[in-house]
């Protein structure tokens, strides 16, 4: 029997060709590192490292061709025209155009018209009225009495009046009235004091017809009420007998004065 014999694994026979030729190769590339790292590899190897320096030129750019210039023909100058002369005329007049005047419209005169005869009105008498009789009836009929007016007594006119008697009638009236005085209260209230003097006119028969302010007190409240105070005054003494059947004007005065506490 033929034996066969196996290759022992870690032999150099047990490897293939192509291994060992890898091996190998592997082997000497760690050789020269380690010879590189320590110097065994001549000087030269700055010139197999020295790095190739590539410049690059950029080519200049030759300037554009420009194109050939287009001969232009002149065109011959032309002789200015001729000023033309602008001959203006002076303005004409306008003729004035004169109207002739209107003739005068003849007057004409108006004849006077005579007057229409006016027809005679012819007056026609009323007819007679019957007269109808009238029964007389049995109603009582009333007279109508007119009184006769009675004869005035004579008017004391020429007598002159006397002044003190005047002046007592006066004061009379001045305490008729003070007796019907009512203050105002606004007055009142404003502490306003004051003289009204009025002018009264008395009637033949004592009536009073007329009362005028103849001096003020300084505020209108006051003269107010004292006109008021005689035309709504009650009854007021008559004048005297002398002083009767005449018109007289009497000057009265109406005192306003506030009583002052003590």
């Amino acid at each position: 029997m033929n034996a066969m014999l196996l290759p022992l694994p870690g032999r150099p026979e047990a490897l293939p060709r192509p291994l060992k030729l890898a091996i190998g190769a592997s082997v000497g590339l760690h050789v020269l590192a380690l010879l590189w790292q320590h110097g065994a590899l001549p000087d030269n190897r700055e010139e197999i490292l020295k790095p190739l320096q590539v410049v690059l030129h950029t080519a200049t750019p030759l300037p554009a061709a420009s194109p050939p210039p287009v001969a232009v023909e002149a065109s011959p100058v032309q002789p200015p025209a001729p000023a033309r002369r602008i001959v203006t005329e002076a303005p004409r007049p306008a003729p004035i155009l004169t109207r002739p005047a209107a003739p005068a419209a003849p007057v004409i005169r108006a004849e006077p018209i005579p007057p229409a005869p006016t027809a005679a009105i012819a007056k026609v008498a009323p007819p007679p009225v019957e007269a109808v009789p009238v029964t007389p009836t049995a109603a009582p009929v009333t007279a109508i009495v007119r009184a006769e007016p009675t004869p005035a007594a004579p008017a004391h006119t020429d007598e002159p009046l006397d002044p003190a008697l005047l002046e007592r009638y006066g004061r009379s009236l001045s305490s008729a009235l003070a007796r019907q005085q009512q203050y105002p209260r606004i007055a009142a209230m404003r502490g306003w004091e004051g003289e009204v003097q009025l002018r009264i006119t008395i009637a033949r028969k004592g009536n009073i017809v007329a009362t005028q302010v103849v001096h003020s007190s300084g505020f209108e409240v006051l003269d107010q009420n004292a006109v008021q105070l005689v035309t709504n005054a009650g009854p007021l003494p008559r004048p005297p007998e002398t002083l009767q059947n005449r018109e007289i004007q009497i000057i009265v005065p109406v005192h306003y004065k506030l009583e002052k506490p003590t």
